[in-house]
């Protein structure tokens, strides 16, 4: 009885651990099925599928990064709350030729993500697609995603809401008020960044605010339904990029992923730079208990929803 008991308990920590760390477990260990609540938001479970049918394989709460999306057969695809641009910097993108969607969050890959969609299909000196058919690759408004089309494969990468806080903070030395008035971030503290409402950081900064959206903004509706069918890691690009490629059949961005050795180079370099200059890496800029507090109270759903762990500062 007392080895029953030992392995109740080390079979529960283990469900814990998996329900607040995202990068416990390989991609598909299980599948993120949604199903609608008694008050009619979606909410999230772990399951298999068996003959077609969603079936529950634990009892305890996941996160949905790293995962494919089963709905129930009442739950629909819906567009996001926040709706991103149109144009090819800040909206997201879809090829009807492959029928897949890629859904923009802001300081989460996105730069990078659409570089490799466009030099995979468009060629390496074809920055906009403007010399192939714009059914292969073009910009769209996010929230037309869901609407006009809810049967493509639609996909984003979540990322680490602490390791993203700091990419926003990095991202203001690219944005000064003045030109040539030297980095943001030498006179701008990360403590004070995090401390001020996302409004007031215009006084730091010209970038936009609606780069301090929650990523949950960019990929759920209303009702917490994802607006995805995917969604991968930033801390697991290159291999969840494969797991996508491999699920919509495109071999031709399979072939240009594996040309380029199999992985997909960061676009913006600002995060990293400003890294290299702290020392103890980003685990020291949030050595302050109120200034983790601070994030996960702002970011509580990415973290929650994309399953990131809120006590774990990671080290890059």
């Amino acid at each position: 009885m007392l080895i029953g008991l030992i392995g109740l308990v080390w079979l529960c920590t283990t469900l814990y651990l998996f329900k607040y760390d995202v990068n416990s477990f390989p991609v598909k260990q299980w599948d993120a099925c949604v199903r609608k609540s008694n008050d009619g938001q979606c909410e999230i479970y772990p399951c298999n599928r068996q003959d077609g049918v969603p079936f529950q394989t634990t009892s305890d709460r996941i996160g949905y990064a790293g995962r494919f999306v089963s709905r129930d057969v009442n739950v629909e695809k819906q567009p996001m709350r926040s709706g991103g641009g149109s144009q090819w910097a800040s909206a997201c993108v879809i090829s009807d030729k492959y029928k897949f969607a890629y859904i923009h969050i802001l300081k989460s890959g996105g730069s990078a993500t659409k570089e490799f969609l466009r030099k995979s299909l468009c060629g390496e000196d074809d920055p906009h697609c403007k010399r192939v058919d714009p059914s292969v690759l073009r910009p769209i408004a996010c929230r037309q995603i869901a609407k006009e089309h809810p049967d493509y494969f639609t996909f984003s990468f979540g990322r680490n809401p602490f390791s993203r806080m700091y990419s926003m903070y990095s991202m203001m030395d690219g944005f000064p008020h003045k030109e040539g008035a030297g980095h943001v971030t030498d006179t701008v503290s990360f403590s004070k960044f995090v401390m001020t409402e996302p409004k007031k950081r215009n006084a730091f900064t010209k970038m936009s605010s609606s780069h301090y959206l929650a990523q949950t903004d960019f990929t759920f509706s209303r009702d917490l339904c994802p607006s995805f069918d995917f969604l991968g890691r930033v801390e697991h690009f290159d291999q969840d990029m494969r797991v996508i490629l491999e699920h919509i059949d495109a071999k031709v961005m399979i072939d240009y992923l594996d040309s380029i050795g199999g992985t997909v180079n960061p676009v913006n370099t600002w995060g990293s730079n400003k890294k290299k200059s702290i020392s103890g890496g980003l685990q020291a800029e949030y050595s302050s208990p109120e200034i983790r507090d601070r994030v996960v109270d702002i970011y509580k759903r990415d973290f929650d929803l994309l399953g990131y762990a809120w006590h774990d500062v990671p080290s890059t």
